[in-house]
């Protein structure tokens, strides 16, 4: 093996611990003693006999003895370095992982909005609203075919169209109500006629200041005016406004004509994203805790904007939005999405790891160029781990384990080498038979043996010592970074299923649907398929969307490619069915656990349901229900190939990831060979039971391997409760 000289964990570096320094120190006297030793063998061969085969012999032992204490000093120096450098690279690698994905949690949740503010935009009650108050505005749009009251026309006198709008705008702000209680992401909702004046709003607490307000010379709204159709959108970056006294992140698009995808533009919507609340959530679980929950110090994680200022941070007192981070310049100007940083630099007076990570936005959202800027003390990459976990591995099992890198692997076995105990003590008994073959006079060797045996001992013992610490710690270190990953993986999963929780309890409310199931014509049902279909256009994540009767009879989808196979097929025994007619407030919903589906072809089947009330009422009978199913597979990989433990930014040898059920059964991995869906896998007990939002790490056999594990079981988002799933991330020893 060939030794680098280039040290860079020197021992006198600040980050080698107190302890490792002082073993060092130990390991290192005790080697240099054996130079004198071995001196003075030398010269008392000198002394004892004039035979110089026997001086040669005697000298022959003595620099084998110097040379492999020669070589534990330099092997020693060596292997501190690499344990460190091997420290320090799985350290960036855990906290690069973090900062990708804590950006990533906030780009899928982003695409949701777009989603949404586009679909929403389409509601019936919207465009009657904003089309009345545009007809008041002294022609401001073209003239309406809103039928005001039974008996009146749109050229009704003012007061009629006034206490119509009046009417209308009830009707509005509640739905905007109804959508903000399915939504708890959004701290309003704004309808805005073409003069720029809110009409209606869905923050009842803020309606009465709101309502009136001219909100013409915005941004978002202007921009929103120039959409050619229904499919785009407008996003006004974290910024001020008038509807707030915080900075807001507000995405719109038009109201158009009779709700066309293609109509005339007649007024704007725009939506308040909560993104401080938000962004607090995702920043702040983000970061290692304390026993008491609070930050670990030294630790903090924020976003920056394309321009480098600060939007949200784990600390706003620290680090407040609007201002510039004081981190180093590269990490701010980042170009190119995907691109990361590594630094070093004082922060918060403390010597810190610094780490960013530039948007790539997520599907056919290309986000706003927003940068995730993780810091962590550099000390913490190197801290010992008191209460070590061993699960039955041992110290020399782990340093010859994939958990290691391929050169501290080669270092371990030139220390097995070098320190075995059998050599020195196989050259101290050969000096004790070259003694006693020397007579009287080579009893003068025997100390000099038993130093060199004594010190040879306790030094490679110290040796073996520190290795089965260090060893240790990179397992715990290992273990500590599968557990993280897997609470990243059940927690993305939870805020997906959150979004899609809420869409079902939204839609089933639509007028269309209701009113289709009053009235079973053909042409009704044309009509909510063909909306159906508007839906599905705007949120991509859904393979099909049904509507079915209350006799469990699909009357209505929104793939065209699917109808024929649909159409008239019955799903009363099916769970998500029975759980929507059940459904008698719109706040609820049903959800069927990944399965697999008659009415799919795919592998899997993730379907939500809520239930159609009479009327669209908030709280009533189910007159049907709307089941949505959804996209899994193509949500579950990405989460989960997130989530992979990797190195460099490479997936490492034997990792993987997986969800589990309540039935202990994968229902989606990165690894279907040795980690089948559908299968069960023998992993601890403990990883199996765990209690809501609880994490453990472990160790078990399968596929002929050996593996270790990090699990979490879900503690669900918001007021989404979650399937009581477990993610799982593992990586073989083997």
């Amino acid at each position: 093996m060939t030794i680098s000289t280039e040290i860079k964990f020197n021992i006198y570096n600040p980050v080698i611990t107190y302890e490792h320094r002082a073993a060092y120190d130990m390991v290192l006297s005790q080697l240099h003693e054996i130079f004198p030793i071995c001196n003075q063998g030398k010269c008392k061969a000198l002394e004892v006999t004039d035979d110089p085969q026997k001086q040669k012999q005697i000298n022959d032992l003595m620099e084998k003895v110097e040379f492999i204490s020669d070589s534990l000093i330099t092997i020693t120096k060596v292997f501190f370095d690499q344990l460190y450098r091997a420290k320090e690279s799985s350290s960036q690698s855990i906290a690069h992982s973090m900062a990708k994905i804590t950006i990533d949690m906030i780009e899928r949740n982003l695409l949701e909005r777009t989603c949404d503010v586009r679909w929403w935009a389409l509601e019936k009650s919207f465009w009657e609203c904003v089309e009345i108050s545009n007809l008041l505005n002294s022609g401001a749009a073209k003239k309406s075919t809103v039928k005001i009251t039974p008996d009146s026309a749109v050229n009704s006198d003012k007061k009629l169209i006034e206490s119509s709008l009046a009417n209308l705008v009830t009707i509005a702000c509640t739905r905007l109500e109804d959508i903000r209680s399915s939504y708890t992401l959004y701290r309003d909702l704004v309808l805005v006629d073409m003069s720029g004046k809110v009409i209606a709003t869905a923050n009842i607490d803020r309606r009465e200041k709101l309502l009136g307000f001219n909100i013409s010379e915005e941004v978002w709204f202007k921009e929103a005016l120039k959409t050619i159709d229904g499919t785009e959108y407008f996003v006004q970056d974290f910024s001020k406004s008038k509807l707030e006294e915080n900075g807001s992140l507000i995405y719109s698009t038009a109201i158009r004509d009779k709700g066309d995808e293609k109509g005339e533009v007649i007024g704007v919507l725009g939506v308040l994203f909560d993104f401080q609340g938000e962004c607090q959530i995702v920043l702040n679980d983000s970061l290692p805790k304390d026993k008491n929950g609070e930050t670990l110090d030294g630790w903090f994680s924020f976003f920056t904007n394309n321009q480098g200022r600060v939007i949200c941070s784990s600390d706003q007192d620290f680090i407040p939005p609007g201002l510039v981070p004081h981190v180093p310049k590269s990490h701010r100007t980042l170009r190119n999405k995907g691109d990361f940083k590594f630094s070093t630099a004082v922060f918060c007076g403390i010597n810190c790891l610094i780490v960013s990570h530039k948007s790539e936005g997520f599907d056919d959202y290309d986000g706003l160029e927003w940068t995730s800027h993780l810091v962590l003390p550099v000390a913490s990459m190197f801290e010992r781990h008191i209460e070590n976990k061993e699960f039955g591995i041992t110290p020399k099992e782990l340093m010859n384990s994939h958990l290691i890198p391929e050169i501290n692997r080669q270092t371990f076995q030139e220390i097995q080498r070098n320190t075995d105990k059998g050599d020195i003590q196989l050259i101290s008994i050969n000096g004790i038979v070259l003694a006693t073959d020397l007579g009287k006079s080579g009893k003068s060797f025997m100390p000099i043996f038993d130093q060199i045996t004594k010190t040879g001992s306790s030094t490679t013992g110290k040796m073996e010592l520190l290795l089965s610490e260090m060893s240790s710690d990179m397992l715990n270190q290992t273990l500590k970074a599968l557990v993280n990953l897997s609470k990243q993986a059940i927690e993305l999963i939870d805020r997906n299923l959150f979004e899609r929780a809420a869409d079902v309890r939204w839609w089933s409310s639509d007028f269309v649907f209701c009113e289709a199931l009053k009235n079973t014509e053909t042409e009704n049902y044309d009509a909510v398929s063909k909306r159906l279909a508007v839906i599905n256009s705007s949120y991509s994540m859904y393979r099909d969307l049904v509507i079915v009767d209350s006799n469990g009879r699909i009357v209505a989808n929104s793939k065209l490619e699917n109808r024929d196979k649909l159409k008239g097929v019955s799903v009363s025994d099916q769970s998500w069915f029975r759980q929507g007619m059940q459904i008698s407030k719109s706040v609820q919903f049903g959800v069927q656990d990944v399965c697999n589906s008659d009415l799919e072809s795919e592998k899997t089947s993730l379907i939500y349901s809520g239930g159609i009330l009479e009327n669209g009422q908030r709280v009533g009978k189910a007159l049907g229900v709307l089941g949505i199913f959804f996209d899994w597979e193509a949500l579950a990989h990405p989460i989960l190939e997130g989530c992979v433990p990797r190195i460099d930014n490479n997936i490492v040898e034997g990792g993987a990831s997986f969800f589990t059920n309540t039935d202990h059964q994968i229902i989606a991995s990165t690894d279907e060979e040795y980690f089948t869906t559908g299968n069960q896998v023998a992993i601890p007990t403990a990883n199996l039971t765990l209690k809501e939002g609880e994490s453990t790490a472990g160790m078990f056999l399968a596929n002929g391997k050996k593996y270790i594990i990090g699990s979490t079981k879900t503690k669900g988002y918001r007021e989404y409760r979650g399937l009581e799933w477990t993610a799982h991330v593992v990586r073989s020893i083997d």
